[in-house]
């Protein structure tokens, strides 16, 4: 009796590589082809606003280099922007722009592109969100997306997306180290309205080697046929 081993590719499932980056729209793919990571689900975090910097208690470190829209730890969707929660059981995210109150008048919203920036204490490989509230198609149909390592950029790219509020994850495997990113948001409205977004479930890593990965890939898609 033989017995075949046969690999599925993963580089099929769901997934867009790029030169030196692999793109991922499904984290069950992601997950795969990364093995165990670090994760923020923003849970032991204290609803309100952030003051930036900060680092949370996983490790991971937010700044915003860019813009000066609004920052908050959030639960449920009290400005009707489409933001969710992902985690089991859970009920935080971080959220990136609200209306603003004036007396006697409409809220106004917060105006202009901004960068939400993510830095870890060591260089990863891996680096996945889950995304609520975008609305890419009355933009840019997408985000640009930059790597960075000792303050050099490493990567820039475009990460199309045709999201309409819901959630969307996306992730990127790169073969180039980072130890900071930035995700750059852009304005979505003639009159300048910045996107306003939610992440959660923020998951980081370095990848295993080839051959820790190629048991994780065998364990996890081989399918196994048998002849007499």
């Amino acid at each position: 009796m033989n017995t075949h081993i046969t690999i599925v590719s993963l580089g099929a499932l769901a997934s867009v590589s790029l030169a030196g980056t692999t793109n991922f729209t499904d984290r069950i793919s992601f997950n795969l082809n990364t093995g165990a990571q670090s994760i923020e689900n923003f849970e032991s975090e204290q609803l309100g606003d952030l003051a930036l910097p900060v680092v949370f208690d996983s490790g991971l470190g937010l700044a915003m280099p860019v813009g000066s829209v609004s920052s908050y730890i959030g639960a449920g969707d009290p400005d009707n922007f489409g933001f969710e929660n992902t985690t089991t059981m859970g009920r935080n995210y971080l959220a990136f722009g609200r209306n603003v109150p004036v007396a006697g008048a409409p809220d106004m919203p917060q105006t202009g592109s901004y960068s939400v920036e993510f830095s870890f204490n060591s260089s990863i490989s891996a680096f996945g969100f889950d995304l609520s509230g975008a609305e890419f198609p009355s933009g840019a149909n997408g985000f640009n997306v930059t790597t960075y390592n000792n303050g050099q950029i490493r990567d820039d790219f475009f990460f199309a997306s045709a999201q309409l509020f819901g959630v969307e994850f996306y992730g990127l495997i790169t073969s180039d180290s980072f130890d900071t990113i930035r995700i750059n948001i852009p304005v979505i409205g003639f009159n300048g309205t910045a996107d306003y977004i939610a992440f959660d479930d923020v998951t980081w890593g370095a990848v295993p080697a080839p051959s820790a990965m190629s048991l994780l890939v065998i364990g996890g898609l081989a399918t196994t046929r048998r002849r007499r």
